[in-house]
């Protein structure tokens, strides 16, 4: 499973940059006229990590989160909440804090993405747990060159793309991340290790339109300049994302995922890799 996770990402973000528009005349969206939304969701959130000297990518072990809010014209509100018994047993849960916040231009012509990630307690598949802390923050920003295109309209749900079509994006990203371990096999880690990195992000999003359904691939990625307590050096960062759906009259769901990779000391003794992020399943009710 070495590096598996990181070669899985870099295909992707390569497929998602090289998808070919399909369709780019009346590239239009549909506002929903509605005065009170409910917002549902379940979310599984987590961070995995992999390094050169292990044999298996370590997990985190989090409950899945139950989530609820309520609109009222473009204001909202909502909480979630992880449910006790959602989570592998067979391993010892990890402690967490984990919080996440997105903003999407009305006009389609930026969105926003920051999170704060805390997890402490890993475990390697089998019957291994480690002593592994991870703080994993970011901040993330990208520009549409297509004003047509509506990431709004697939992630927050509030609009209908009712065309297919893409747009190539442009952002960059702040990221800290901070990694600590009591394990010997983890040894290079028993004094924490701050890391802070940044970047211009380049990518691409497409939205496929099937009637009253919906397909949304996007991905960026960027080469990070990185501080690693008092050394620096450089590494990779993809941002990619995934939304199927579907839009009704009174409601819309998706399933969606939303990720960060970040690959660091490329090509050397410690080289590691960190995916972080969330998948879940979104459901809006339109009163």
């Amino acid at each position: 499973m070495k590096n598996i996770l990181g070669k899985e990402y870099l295909l992707f973000f390569s497929l998602v940059l090289f998808s070919i528009p399909g369709n780019t005349q009346e590239q239009t969206t549909a506002e929903f006229n509605n005065l009170l939304t409910l917002h549902l969701s379940m979310d599984y959130n987590f961070i995995a990590f992999e390094q050169t000297s292990l044999e298996h990518s370590l997990m985190t072990n989090r409950p899945w989160d139950f989530g609820m809010g309520i609109g009222f014209l473009n204001i909202s509100i909502g909480f979630s909440l992880s449910v006790p018994s959602l989570y592998d047993e067979s391993h010892e849960q990890s402690q967490t804090f984990d919080i996440s916040f997105n903003s999407y231009n009305k006009d389609n012509k930026h969105f926003f993405h920051g999170y704060i990630k805390y997890y402490s307690g890993f475990n390697d598949g089998d019957h291994n747990e480690y002593d592994l802390s991870i703080f994993n923050s970011g901040f993330t920003w990208a520009s549409l060159l297509n004003r047509d295109h509506s990431i709004r309209s697939v992630y927050k749900l509030d609009r209908r793309q009712t065309v297919s079509n893409g747009s190539f994006l442009l952002g960059g990203g702040l990221f800290l991340t901070s990694i600590e371990s009591k394990n010997t096999d983890l040894s290079n880690y028993s004094e924490r290790q701050i890391v802070f990195h940044t970047g211009p992000h380049f990518g691409f999003s497409y939205t496929w339109v099937i009637g009253n359904f919906f397909i949304n691939v996007l991905s960026t990625a960027g080469v990070s300049f990185i501080v690693n307590n008092s050394d620096t050096s450089s590494g990779l960062q993809i941002l990619p994302r995934f939304s199927i759906g579907y839009h009704g009259r009174r409601w819309s769901a998706n399933i969606y995922s939303n990720l960060s990779y970040f690959l660091a000391d490329f090509q050397t003794e410690t080289e590691y890799n960190i995916l972080s992020g969330d998948i879940g399943i979104g459901f809006v009710r339109r009163f």
